[in-house]
């Protein structure tokens, strides 16, 4: 990996502004059909005035020499895939906060490439990604630099890059040492985030124009970790005999946000699905912007969690992720579904069952899905509707498991979702 001359800074003062909810951002605000077949074309790369800067959190001396991880099995343990080379594995995840609100946002960089991806709640019915990147991913990158399927105006190959949310601090800490790349967030907010660079705006007028170039990947600043620090999960063709058939998965938000996991035996992947936001019930592949190919996950775990709002307007949603000794969830892969249970104790995440036994993801790549502990789940339908909690705070009693429904509610008079900070 390269390193370049990135600074430390005692603070980090970008051009910024106090968005409508509080937020202090560092721009202004400003699907296609269900079967896409995109051109592919070499875009020249535009004049990009984006940047990388550190937080003033310690970290490891950027110059220092790397030693390899000492891996004999050479298997990224995010994935359970081998590596190209072994000593990518001795660097730190990075965690890059991707939007995916406004529907302009889309469709996204670099998802197809990480090894985990993170969909949460950040409040009124819309989610956000956070993307993990460990192992020999810019092997990955580096074929892609440069060319994009799909139109790609600020030539970046993570992005766009929107502000930190608490939840991700719940979430890094399952992933020793990792870097988190963050447009940036409320003051509130940025005060509980530990480890972070900035990305900043290319385009004051554009909300989407934030991202990381291939040379700044190249470029980021990553602490070493020692070998075996990323394990927790285990990996198995063979499916889970527990398990029952599931081709499909719905998630409601609302009205303005319904996702859809289909499964596709051709690449033994669950593809993804969205609406546009519009209202209507017409859901449109999620398309990879470097590759215009469909996302496709060979996992996908839903995970039920306690959420709590903390403050009244509903921006600050705190996630029970860290260090929890028993959670409900669901596991898909090969078509097929399980009910399983996670925990995070020690600070790694465990999927096992009932006795504590681990239960094998299928090797490749995992999008996990964070659900309230209040959301429901119609078993037989494979439909999650996803439910909030009260605001200010959480007022209501959490359940320990969801409740399994016959028949799924669907909210009409959902408020339509604003532009995120």
């Amino acid at each position: 990996m390269l390193l370049s001359g990135f600074i430390l800074l005692s603070s980090c003062s970008p051009a910024t502004y106090v968005d409508r909810d509080g937020s202090v951002q560092t721009g202004n605000q400003g699907l296609g059909p269900a079967t896409v077949t995109p051109t592919r074309t070499r875009l020249a790369t535009p004049s990009v005035t984006s940047s990388l800067q550190p937080s003033p959190t310690a970290v490891e001396d950027a110059a220092t020499e790397r030693a390899a991880s000492g891996d004999a099995a050479g298997l990224n343990p995010l994935t359970g895939l081998p590596v190209a080379d072994a000593e990518s594995l001795s660097y730190a995840p990075i965690l890059v906060s991707v939007t995916n609100f406004p529907p302009s946002a889309r469709p996204q960089a670099g998802l197809s490439l990480a090894s985990h991806v993170w969909e949460t709640s950040i409040g009124q019915g819309m989610t956000r990604f956070l993307a993990v990147y460990y192992g020999d991913y810019l092997t990955s990158f580096e074929k892609l630099a440069g060319e994009s399927a799909l139109e790609n105006p600020y030539d970046f190959v993570i992005g766009p890059v929107r502000s930190g949310r608490v939840g991700f601090e719940e979430i890094k800490s399952i992933y020793p040492s990792a870097r988190l790349l963050i447009r940036f967030a409320s003051p509130e907010v940025i005060e509980r985030l530990s480890n972070w660079l900035l990305v900043t705006a290319s385009n004051f007028e554009d909300i989407n124009s934030a991202g990381v170039s291939w040379e700044e990947l190249q470029a980021l600043p990553i602490p070493t970790v020692e070998s075996g620090q990323e394990g927790g999960l285990t990996f198995d063709l063979e499916p889970p005999h527990a398990a029952s058939p599931a081709e499909e998965l719905q998630i409601f938000y609302n009205i303005y946000n319904r996702v859809r996991w289909l499964y596709s035996p051709e690449r033994g992947q669950y593809l993804r699905y969205q609406d546009a936001s519009d209202g209507s019930e017409e859901l449109h592949p999620s398309l990879e912007r470097l590759t215009g190919e469909q996302l496709g996950f060979e996992n996908v775990v839903v995970l039920w969690a306690y959420h709590r709002f903390e403050n009244i307007q509903g921006t600050i949603l705190d996630l029970g992720l860290q260090y929890m000794p028993d959670g409900y969830g669901l596991l898909y892969r090969d078509g097929r579904v399980q009910q399983v249970h996670w925990s995070t104790t020690g600070g790694r995440l465990s999927i096992h069952g009932d006795e504590g036994k681990p239960i094998p993801l299928k090797p490749g790549r995992t999008f996990f899905e964070v659900v309230s502990n209040l959301s429901t789940w119609d078993e037989q339908a494979s439909y999650i509707r996803f439910y909030s909690p009260a605001i200010p705070t959480a007022t209501a009693t959490q359940t320990p498991t969801p409740t399994v429904t016959s028949t799924p509610a669907l909210a009409t008079d959902t408020p339509q979702p604003t532009t995120p900070p």
